[in-house]
């Protein structure tokens, strides 16, 4: 696989930020949780999106948290490019979808959402207040960080709050005012894990066929339906794995239910 020389050169610099040469590494996994222990809450074991496990040839792993500041993409790619395997790899064979399929939606209703939508409007309507007050000098500087605030709750409804929908063709992310399409043909990994944040429950990591990493936060989609999209997604020839624990509520969470 081609990569650009700025995609190699940030892989490469991360790799060593980790002590690892590429000479070392003799295969990797991404997108998959890291349990070395049998207990699934400890410590040590991790969970989320962006986890990379490198397997090195000493026989040792090296398990790493990508963030988007690392840039997931340039790191796969580069390891890709470079000949190294990814091991957790399980592409299903392909089922005929039926002829019409039709779009079924996955959400359910978000208190949390509701009360950002109410701190968004808050902002706006304060901010539009004071911008249009004519006869007070002070009214521009005060409306500026009320409108800032607007916009990044308005951010927040778009990227944090998103629901998923599925077709015979694509897989569709909505949130406010946002849809996101992913054609099927596309995708070649998807995993459903929590988020690090215990207020935004759950995540989707997609993987494209060019190696493009996205994450999408889906609180809005019910936890008991995952398991169907997954269904689904492999019967499109989807590597599509839940990692979510059943006794878990969010990410930090280790109650049972027994």
């Amino acid at each position: 696989m081609d990569i650009t020389t700025k995609e190699r050169l940030k892989a490469e610099r991360q790799l060593r930020k980790w002590g690892v040469e590429k000479t070392d590494i003799e295969s990797f996994e991404f997108m998959k949780r890291y349990t070395p222990h049998p207990d699934r809450h400890s410590r040590e074991n991790l969970y989320g999106p962006g986890l990379l496990i490198l397997h090195l040839r000493n026989g040792s792993d090296c398990p790493c948290v990508l963030h988007a500041r690392h840039d997931p993409t340039s790191i796969v790619r580069y390891l890709v490019a470079e000949g190294i395997r990814l091991a957790n790899l399980d592409t299903p064979a392909v089922q005929m979808p039926p002829a019409k399929a039709v779009r079924r939606e996955y959400r359910r209703p978000s208190l949390y959402m509701f009360w950002h939508t109410i701190v968004f409007l808050l902002l706006l309507a304060g901010g539009l207040y004071c911008a249009t007050r004519s006869d007070w000098g002070w009214g521009a500087l005060v409306a500026a960080p009320l409108l800032a605030g607007a916009i990044y709750w308005l951010y927040l409804l778009q990227t944090r709050f998103c629901y998923v929908a599925l077709d015979g063709e694509s897989l569709h992310v909505c949130s406010t005012g946002r849809e996101v399409t992913l054609p099927l043909s596309k995708m070649l990994k998807v995993n459903f894990d929590f988020a690090r944040e215990a207020n935004f429950t759950h995540v989707m990591e997609v993987l494209d066929t060019d190696l493009r990493y996205r994450l999408f936060y889906i609180g809005r989609t019910p936890r008991t339906q995952l398991r169907r999209i997954v269904t689904a997604l492999r019967r499109s020839g989807i590597d599509a794995t839940c990692s979510l624990n059943d006794e878990k509520r969010h990410y930090e969470d280790v109650y049972h239910l027994h």
